[in-house]
């Protein structure tokens, strides 16, 4: 840990860390999820603002350290140190400032900096989409959702469930799915000319949400589930 400490500081002292892309990615994510935490339509242009906000003020800090280096170092080969001397050293430190902005710290920036946030965060919102595409992926389908919960109102013979909008809703409400998609979901179920009216492509897709459907089941082994499903199966007209 120290001599991570050490090479931070080296690093930080020859102005490399600041625009290390490892070091920005790090501090994007930790900046970008702890304010998602608090506001949850936190934008990634918000964070960009905080990073770059960040780079100026270590380019201060960075400076101010180089300021307070010279000044030592010269107090060390005159050996004296009074309020004059502290007067010039702080007006020639003001006045530096500006060359090393042009000379270093903005070239750097435009150059290094900006490319680099702007990578991290193509990168970041690419793996973001990359991982709700998966959830989207390993997710039921409307259909399957509907015939999963089929399975249970019908075995408990609670027969709550119809091809209406109420229904549709409390669905959604469970699952957090469209209510437009689980309720043609549930006319599919419910609704015989619906059914016959599928072409063979719809019927490829619904006997894939069944398979969806019997895999939950047959995990849970729910037998009677898995009767009244199988029943319902029936009901459709096969190709």
């Amino acid at each position: 840990m120290r001599s991570l400490n050490m090479k931070q500081l080296k690093s930080f002292f020859t102005f490399d860390l600041p625009v290390n892309y490892s070091y920005i990615y790090s501090r994007f994510r930790k900046i970008h999820e702890w304010q998602r935490d608090i506001y949850a339509s936190w934008p990634a242009e918000a964070t960009r603002h905080r990073l770059i906000d960040e780079y100026w003020n270590n380019a201060l800090w960075h400076y101010l350290l180089l300021v307070v280096v010279a000044i030592i170092a010269v107090w060390f080969h005159n050996g004296q140190l009074n309020g004059m001397y502290m007067l010039v050293s702080v007006t020639l430190g003001i006045t530096a400032y500006l060359p090393l902005y042009f000379i270093l710290y903005r070239p750097i920036f435009i150059c290094d900096f900006l490319p680099k946030l702007e990578t991290v965060i193509a990168a970041y919102e690419g793996r973001e989409r990359a991982w709700l595409e998966k959830c989207k992926q390993d997710q039921l389908t409307n259909r399957a959702l509907v015939l999963f919960f089929y399975a249970f109102d019908k075995a408990s013979n609670a027969n709550y469930l119809t091809a209406s909008d109420k229904c549709a809703n409390l669905l959604h409400k469970i699952f957090g799915s469209s209510p437009d998609g689980i309720k043609k979901a549930l006319e599919f179920a419910f609704k015989s000319e619906k059914r016959d009216k599928l072409e063979y492509r719809h019927r490829v897709e619904v006997g894939k949400s069944f398979e969806e459907a019997y895999a939950i089941l047959e995990e849970m082994r729910f037998d009677e589930g898995i009767r009244e499903l199988k029943y319902l199966e029936q009901k459709f007209q096969r190709p």
